[in-house]
């Protein structure tokens, strides 16, 4: 006669033999491995799964497992205030976003996806991920996955964190698609011809519209390359950068 508190909110292969699961239960987030010969829980291995999986089932979340490592997308606290991309698993110490979310939308923002592809050399991997927020547009923030932080204040803090706005319009129409469903990749031979796909809703006078963008991934290496702009703490609000961009530049 009551609600389930237990959402399962991620399950995927962590190795051969093994998958990782996260689950709500019941506003105390948990995550485990599954054995997959028997599919049996291992009731031992029960982790904290703050970061990794919402509080509440209603909440936006994604996460993907990487060369064993955990990158999740979802709210940080019980309150559902604080956006966090986050880190965990593997080799590497947790790592996660500044809780402040700025330009990320309302607060409320479902995180729709989170995507991999090989870098330059092989020497890691991008991560993107595209908030749906009401008629806010999606945003791309990619992260490297040789990411270490930083010094002093950026201490276990992505430094390799930017965010560029995701357009999807029909310009002459004046038609923007402001909220992002879905996103997929596209894997090539070479990861200078890897492209993601975007599913794009709309209100259109009195109409909802659908419609898929593609990207290219040297557009979106493009994108990151500026101009910049900077939040400005005093007035709260974003500006264009206009100094010179700093050595190594942001986000490298």
């Amino acid at each position: 006669q009551t609600d389930c508190f237990n959402y399962v909110r991620f399950l995927q292969s962590y190795n051969s033999s093994h998958l990782y699961a996260c689950g709500t239960f019941a506003f105390q987030p948990k995550c485990t491995y599954i054995e997959l010969s028997g599919f049996t829980l291992d009731q031992v291995a029960f982790e904290d799964g703050k970061g990794k999986c919402p509080y509440d089932p209603t909440k936006g979340h994604t996460g993907l497992i990487v060369d064993g490592e955990l990158y999740s997308a979802t709210f940080n606290n019980f309150l559902g205030t604080e956006p966090v991309i986050l880190r965990n698993l593997g080799p590497h110490y947790s790592m996660k976003t500044e809780g402040h979310g700025h330009g990320t939308g309302p607060v409320a923002g479902q995180r729709v996806g989170l995507l991999g592809t090989r870098s330059a050399r092989g020497r890691g991997r991008g991560r993107a991920e595209g908030p749906s927020a009401g008629a806010m547009p999606g945003r791309c923030p990619p992260c490297a996955q040789g990411d270490v932080g930083g010094a002093r204040t950026l201490q276990k803090k992505w430094t390799t964190f930017l965010k560029a706005r995701l357009e999807c319009a029909v310009p002459e129409q004046q038609l923007h698609f402001g909220r992002l469903q879905a996103v997929c990749t596209l894997p090539a031979a070479r990861w200078q011809d890897t492209a993601f796909l975007g599913v794009f809703q709309a209100r259109w006078g009195d109409v909802d519209v659908s419609a898929i963008c593609r990207y290219h991934i040297l557009e979106v290496k493009k994108a990151f390359e500026g101009p910049y702009k900077e939040y400005r703490e005093q007035a709260q609000k974003w500006g264009r950068y206009s100094d010179e961009v700093p050595s190594p530049r942001p986000g490298a």
